[in-house]
This record gives C-alpha cells, sequence and structure tokens, in this order.
C-alpha cells in the first residue's frame, strides 16, 4: 500500500522479495516503466526488498504521478504471482 506524506509531499512505499533475483528483476522492470512515464522517483534497494518514493512538485498528485504507482504495484503484482 502506498502511503501519501507531506512536506515535502510524497507517495512512498516498500516491496518485500523472496530473494535476490526477485528484486533485480523489479527493478530492471520498474527502469523501463520510469523511461515510458518519464517519471524518475527515488528508489533505494537491498537482497530482498526495493523502497520507492515518488515526489511531487505540485501542491497535491497528478493523475500521472498516481497511475504511475498504480503500474508500479501491477509490476509487482505480476511477478509475484
Amino acid at each position: 500500500m502506498w502511503e501519501e506524506r507531506k512536506s515535502p509531499l510524497r507517495l512512498e512505499r516498500r516491496f518485500e522479495f523472496d530473494n535476490y533475483q526477485q528484486s533485480s528483476k523489479f527493478m530492471k522492470e520498474i527502469d523501463s516503466l520510469c523511461k515510458e512515464n518519464k517519471i524518475y522517483p527515488n528508489i533505494s534497494f537491498g537482497a530482498k526488498f526495493v523502497s520507492i518514493t515518488i515526489f511531487s512538485d505540485l501542491q497535491e498528485f497528478s493523475v500521472k504521478e498516481r497511475e504511475f504507482a498504480v503500474k508500479i504495484n501491477e509490476k509487482f503484482t505480476n511477478l509475484i504471482s
């Protein structure tokens, strides 16, 4: 579940994986998604997790930013299914 934070306005989520291969594959899929959408979030990762933070320069999140978060969720769901 994405968490909305303020000051600065951002969406945050941590994705957990069973192994490094899954987290690595997820990172590659997120890389492609970022290039397609021209949105470049902050990403940190470890062997079994990937944390993503999407910052907004506006007073509220754009439709594009929210749709981007949904697409990330879909990539995660497809990977772990």
